[in-house]
């Protein structure tokens, strides 16, 4: 499984110009971003590394490679394995250079009590991430990498229209109090809560994944 890690790095590493762009777009917020808009930091790069965890799937399929990987002594289910260690260790990795350009932008034009007052709101974007890309991954193996994306893709835009049109309509003051009862919530309890979803839903999706590719043939 180390080998197919190792291939989803230099892959990575050979997009390194444009992560290196994006990275130095989200440190100029340092300079010129606002507070109330600071949250664009952590958010972006954690989803634009998402991205790529996507991504790797399209590489995976050219020349045939697919064929080619599951042909190889680590089998499928390793496969299966190495992506979600990789999506996960990137993710997390993305935001964490998040968090950490965001403190960053805090010590040096505000300061360090304002960001723990919105230091709670920090896990909620890779728990969203992962939970995006964890129910991605399975429809990227059944559908494929390029039909598997737009079907993902179609997915989140239903689901900001449903977002938009809720916050239109009566059911956004339901919603409204939900959220505002999760605001309420002790930040552990909130942290507890919502990596708890998170893990339930990579869980299923990986139990998915590995009975699709054990299933499908190249």
């Amino acid at each position: 499984m180390s080998g197919l890690l190792i291939k989803d790095w230099k892959l990575l590493k050979r997009q390194g110009r444009y992560y290196g762009m994006v990275l130095i777009l989200v440190c100029a917020m340092i300079f010129v971003g606002s507070k109330s808009y600071s949250s664009f930091i952590t958010s972006y790069l954690t989803f634009m590394i998402s991205m790529f965890a996507i991504s790797s799937f399209s590489y995976d399929e050219l020349d045939n490679g697919m064929a080619f990987l599951m042909a190889l002594p680590s089998g499928r289910k390793h496969y299966v394995q190495a992506k979600y260690l990789f999506s996960f260790l990137l993710i997390t990795g993305g935001w964490l250079a998040g968090v950490v350009i965001r403190l960053v932008l805090f010590l040096m034009r505000f300061s360090l009590e304002e960001y723990l007052e919105i230091l709670p709101e920090e896990p909620v974007y890779l728990m969203v991430c992962l939970t995006y890309v964890g129910c991605t991954i399975p429809v990227l193996l059944k559908y494929g990498a390029e039909k598997g994306r737009n079907i993902a893709f179609m997915a989140l835009a239903v689901i900001a229209i449903g977002v938009f049109l809720t916050a239109k309509t009566g059911l956004y003051f339901v919603w409204g109090m939900f959220f505002r009862w999760l605001s309420q919530m002790p930040p552990a309890m909130l942290f507890i809560l919502s990596g708890g979803i998170c893990a339930l839903v990579l869980a299923a999706s990986y139990r998915i994944s590995v009975r699709i590719i054990r299933k499908k043939e190249f």
